[in-house]
């Protein structure tokens, strides 16, 4: 690859990345792991490490996991594991968000809301999210509620967090084990859907107007789990 300089564009970084990937999976990989160090370095690029993790951001799919995220997001040290093959996560999302359900289960999903609200002081904010019609501004909240959940699952669990970001937690949480498969891709699910600079989720399959109704319903696999398990209850000492 030559050196392009300045001139590097967001789709240089994405070419780039999709070449690493079929690489990776003709060797037979089931992920691979990128920082944005390595590629800027591969693109012999200048002063552009901003785009290139953007880039890897956008490149999020379903269960991939953000293993290291620098102050403010970006730099060098990003680094995300990218499940192999790519079309995992697409088919992961189409088979655990079958659209019919998901659209067909809101009215029972909001009353579910309102008694977890309830149930433990993080989810309080369940409540008014429930009677919330601007679907923007509810998935924004119920995905501040969600990076809450995490915090204290790390508290609580003592899973280390190198910081708060809402990748690292989710990242810290899945290397242990403490979720089922299916509630940690709901995690990943409710963070991808609020983060501003992941791959949008295909409108073929989640409009915008019912981007509430998925990151509701991701949401309540999550945290149905959490309550199950108690995972963000203080540990009773024993007897």
């Amino acid at each position: 690859m030559t050196e392009k300089s300045g001139n590097l564009t967001a789709a240089d970084f994405h070419h780039e990345l999709y070449r690493i990937f079929d690489a990776a999976t003709e060797r037979g990989a089931s992920h691979i792991e990128i920082t944005a160090g390595e590629l800027h370095k591969t693109l012999k690029a200048s002063n552009r490490l901003s785009m290139c993790s953007n880039a890897l951001y956008d490149m999020q799919n379903i269960g991939d996991v953000i293993l290291s995220v620098p102050s403010g997001g970006v730099g060098s040290s990003l680094l995300i594991r990218y499940a192999l093959p790519r079309e995992k996560g697409l088919n992961l999302e189409l088979s655990i968000y079958e659209r019919s359900i998901v659209l067909s289960e809101y009215e029972m999903r909001m009353k579910r809301f309102l008694e977890i609200a309830g149930i433990h002081p993080v989810f309080r904010d369940l409540e008014p999210i429930s009677r919330q019609k601007k679907s923007e501004t509810a998935t924004r909240k119920l995905c501040e509620i969600t990076v809450n959940i995490a915090e204290l699952i790390c508290k609580h669990q003592k899973i280390r967090a190198d910081n708060t970001k809402f990748g690292t937690l989710s990242g810290a949480i899945g290397r242990t084990g403490v979720l089922s498969d299916d509630a940690l891709y709901a995690l990943d699910f409710v963070r991808i859907i609020g983060n501003t600079n992941a791959r949008r989720i295909p409108d073929t399959y989640l409009l915008t107007t019912n981007v509430f109704s998925y990151a509701s319903h991701a949401f309540l696999i999550f945290a149905e789990e959490v309550i199950e398990k108690r995972l963000v209850w203080k540990k009773e000492k024993a007897e």
